[in-house]
């Protein structure tokens, strides 16, 4: 009922027999259990521990005293105790309330607090936006397993297979790439040309490949360089162009040492496995099974949209969220007050006067048709030959930014209006579709179907699910190629001011400049 603070209208009672019979019937029986076990509870206990283990039951023994045993001991302590906490009950009462009792909500919050603070600590240290010490870890770490499984064999034999014999262009070869490297780090501070050393060591590095019949990798290779440098051009002229000399005389030490570690490691694993015979190398497999299961005679990309089509898959969205991220931190750079510095800014070194040639112009128009359809024809022999979506978005890339360079970015791109971002979008999800319309014939993702048709005049030709794969990556690559060539063009119009709606076969645009009305 509700709480009374004046005296009861009727006087308080015991509980009828209702209520305190149940309570009284178990005490009972518990008083008699306990006094007369083996009479009483023997049977209960047999019963319901035969139900338990299902067969005969181990020796026991049921007795009300046991003599003096531990438990009884520990029985007389707890009452013992009990009473003398009974006796004290007041006075520990009062003791105990002006004491300040542990909150246990504090206590989590506390540690939880701690805890945050102890990891933003680490996580500032460790990520402090330093790209130099996120390589060192990373370098550093590589070069420790290495070590440590190179210590972890005892048998370090050398390696059975002949080697080659080295010709007079593979020595010079040799000798170029080593002199380039070289003069790379040396003259690293002056960024212009530290950028074209590395596109003569990644040509080098290509003519390598040649040298070791890898056409494919060197198709891939050369056009990755003529894209990047293209596109390292164009950030490098709104950069400074040289490094500051921040690194102190022991740094350098200290760098140099995991640099020699590193490449000694990396050059020690390469030996190892090229003068050895590997019984169980996958190589074998897709030699042997590219042409039955893939349905192409060209290993390398059989094995980019078969075999390793997942991983292939992952690198093309990587490729789009790197082309995303370009243009998410240079859209950042054409608003606000970045903006504005482009706007005031001076350019520091000397332009030519004649921005467009008129060689480079008519050279390119030209050749763009040409360039296109080489590219069309290496996408469509990749499967094959040589070539493939990667390599053929490569070159129609190239292709494109020749156009670019020629005529500028205003005259082009009003001419070539297209949606890169869609173009990046609809690559991902038609190599996504390739891969998944293997469902529909119970087969796992990515997995590859081909079938050879005849016609009258063409004759016989393949036709391969994989060439549907092939094509998202080709418009992926393209897509992510043209989208950081538009954001960083859009900065060097931001940056120069220049009227980039001039056709350069008519005019001069080098002689124009935009007033801000015009411009807007």
């Amino acid at each position: 009922g509700k709480p009374r603070d004046e005296n009861l209208p009727h006087h308080p009672h015991d509980p009828p027999f209702g209520m305190w019979g149940p309570p009284a019937l178990l005490t009972v029986l518990v008083v008699l259990i306990g006094l007369f076990p083996a009479v009483i509870a023997g049977p209960l206990v047999a019963a319901t521990s035969s139900a338990v283990i299902g067969g005969e039951l181990p020796e026991y023994h049921l007795a009300l005293w046991h003599g003096l045993t531990p438990a009884l001991g520990m029985s007389v302590i707890a009452i013992v105790v009990g009473a003398l906490l009974l006796m004290r009950h007041g006075a520990l009462i009062s003791a105990t309330a002006n004491l300040s009792r542990p909150d246990a909500k504090t206590m989590f919050d506390c540690a939880i607090a701690k805890l945050v603070a102890l990891s933003r600590v680490i996580s500032d240290n460790l990520h402090n936006g330093s790209l130099q010490r996120y390589l060192s870890v990373m370098i550093v770490a590589s070069v420790a397993i290495g070590v440590s499984g190179f210590y972890a064999e005892p048998d370090h034999t050398a390696g059975t297979r002949e080697l080659l014999d080295v010709s007079p262009a593979a020595a010079i070869g040799w000798v170029l790439l080593v002199v380039t490297s070289i003069a790379a780090v040396v003259m690293h501070h002056n960024r212009l040309l530290s950028l074209l050393l590395v596109g003569v060591i990644g040509l080098i590095v290509s003519l390598g490949f040649i040298y070791l019949s890898a056409p494919d990798l060197a198709l891939t290779q050369i056009s990755v360089e003529v894209v990047t440098v293209i596109l390292m051009l164009l950030a490098l002229n709104i950069l400074p162009k040289e490094t500051p000399k921040e690194s102190l005389p022991g740094r350098k030490l200290r760098d140099g040492v995991v640099s020699i570690a590193a490449g000694l490691g990396i050059g020690g694993a390469i030996w190892t496995i090229m003068t050895r015979d590997l019984p169980n190398s996958i190589s074998a497999y897709h030699l042997a099974n590219s042409k039955i299961e893939g349905g192409g005679t060209n290993v390398v990309n059989v094995i980019l949209v078969d075999f390793r089509g997942f991983d292939t898959f992952g690198e093309i969205i990587v490729l789009g969220i790197a082309a995303l991220s370009i243009f998410a931190l240079i859209e950042t750079v054409t608003q606000g007050e970045a903006a504005k510095r482009l706007a005031s800014w001076v350019v520091s070194n000397r332009r030519s006067a004649d921005r467009h040639p008129m060689m480079m112009v008519v050279a390119t128009r030209v050749m763009l048709p040409l360039s296109l359809m080489v590219g069309v024809y290496i996408f469509l022999r990749g499967h094959n030959e040589p070539g493939g979506g990667f390599i053929a978005g490569l070159v129609v890339s190239v292709a494109l930014v020749m156009q670019y360079m020629a005529s500028g970015f205003g005259w082009t791109q009003n001419r070539m209006k297209v949606n890169y971002h869609g173009m990046i979008g609809l690559g991902v999800i038609a190599a996504a579709i390739t891969g998944a319309s293997a469902w529909v014939a119970g087969l796992p993702f990515l997995t590859s179907g081909f079938v050879h048709v005849h016609l009258p005049i063409v004759g016989e030709f393949e036709l391969a699910s994989a060439m549907g794969f092939d094509l998202g990556v080709f418009l992926t690559v393209v897509g992510a190629v043209m989208l950081a060539l538009a954001k960083l063009s859009q900065v060097e119009r931001m940056a120069e001011h220049v009227d980039v709606n001039l056709d350069p076969m008519d005019h001069d645009p080098s002689v124009r400049i935009a007033t801000p009305e015009k411009e807007a």
